[in-house]
């Protein structure tokens, strides 16, 4: 009888801890949650690690149309060639002024070119920061949308929408635009 009793135990322990870890495992990989550790991280972090954080949140073909917006906009690190920069940048992209600034369609993502793609801003300012606010607006099984304002109100406050679509079981970023 004692040790049924100790058996029934030692299930109910493990089932239970196993439950809470999938329940936890569940919320860290959230969309808003994703979206909430990406902007904590970029918005505090220093620029090495930048290329690891984009690798771990931003889809595969954002990445792309940063980063060839980017080459073409701006001096080359040396990462490409003159031939390859040339060629890149010679394709015909459909661009227009949006708001305050130039937006290009690189491959179906409309990328800015004067400012951070990810804040849609020059500047980042303390209180963003520490104050970060996600909203869940919509999901389905594989896409979601989700609200985030950064800034307390002290500074200017940035509202965002930031569509994301499961990639291998991750929530990967694939848009951010402002929020209307």
């Amino acid at each position: 009888m004692r040790r049924s009793t100790f058996n029934c135990h030692v299930f109910l322990s493990l089932s239970l801890l196993i439950f809470s870890s999938l329940t936890f495992a569940s919320d860290v990989i959230s969309p808003k949650n994703t979206v909430m550790h990406f902007y904590r991280a970029l918005l505090n972090d220093d620029s090495r690690s930048y290329s690891k954080l984009v690798n771990k949140y931003v889809s595969d073909e954002l990445l792309r149309s940063i980063n060839d917006s980017s080459l073409c906009n701006y001096d080359s690190d040396g990462a490409a060639s003159a031939a390859e920069i040339e060629k890149l940048c010679s394709q015909k992209h459909e661009c227009k002024e949006d708001k305050r600034s130039y937006i290009c369609d690189w491959y179906g993502i409309w990328v800015e070119s004067d400012v951070n793609y990810f804040t849609k801003s020059q500047d980042v300012y303390p209180s963003w920061e520490t104050n970060i606010k996600t909203s869940l607006l919509m999901q389905t099984g594989q896409e979601s949308i989700v609200n985030v304002t950064l800034g307390d109100g002290t500074e200017p406050i940035n509202t965002l929408r930031v569509a994301l679509k499961k990639v291998d079981n991750r929530w990967k970023i694939i848009r951010v635009t402002e929020s209307e």
